[in-house]
């Protein structure tokens, strides 16, 4: 199965961001000085490029995705082949990401700074808090909790 899809523009990752922080299509459209429909076509436009990558990125991972929310840019799945819950993550600054849930020895990793650094950035995104010394996979467990638990998944 193949999907064509696109990234979401720079406009419309903006007014999709905006919306995430829930500010309101008239008071986004006042400060860009377009309509308040063009607001709502954009973040609809956004949202299903968002779906598309959300599921692409599922599919060609063989992950089983169980719930989506492309207005927040997350999607929850199962990868039967690691057996493990299974993340997937939209930012326009960080593009699509696929988090398995795993207990890594991410000291002797050669991508624990590389996942820090992105986790850390989600977590500005999404404004949780993490202390500092956790371990990337200790970071992404705080963080796709707390956002579960944002959107009623838990």
């Amino acid at each position: 199965m193949l999907w064509a899809f696109r990234y979401p523009t720079k406009q419309q990752n903006l007014i999709w961001l905006k919306r995430r922080q829930n500010t309101r299509p008239s008071a986004i459209a006042r400060e860009l000085h377009v309509s308040a429909p063009f607001i709502t076509k954009a973040q609809r436009i956004a949202e299903q490029r968002i779906e598309n990558l959300l599921s692409n990125a599922a599919y060609v991972n063989r992950i089983k995705l169980t719930q989506m929310s492309p207005a927040h840019g997350f999607a929850l799945g199962y990868c039967a082949a690691y057996k493990t819950d299974t993340y997937i993550t939209y930012s326009p600054k960080i593009g699509v990401q696929v988090w398995f849930s795993h207990s890594g020895d991410c000291a002797h990793c050669e991508l624990d700074k590389e996942c820090e650094s992105i986790l850390k950035e989600l977590a500005v995104e999404w404004g949780v808090s993490i202390p500092d010394g956790k371990k990337p996979t200790d970071i992404a467990a705080t963080l796709f909790e707390e956002i579960k638990e944002r959107l009623g998944w838990k």
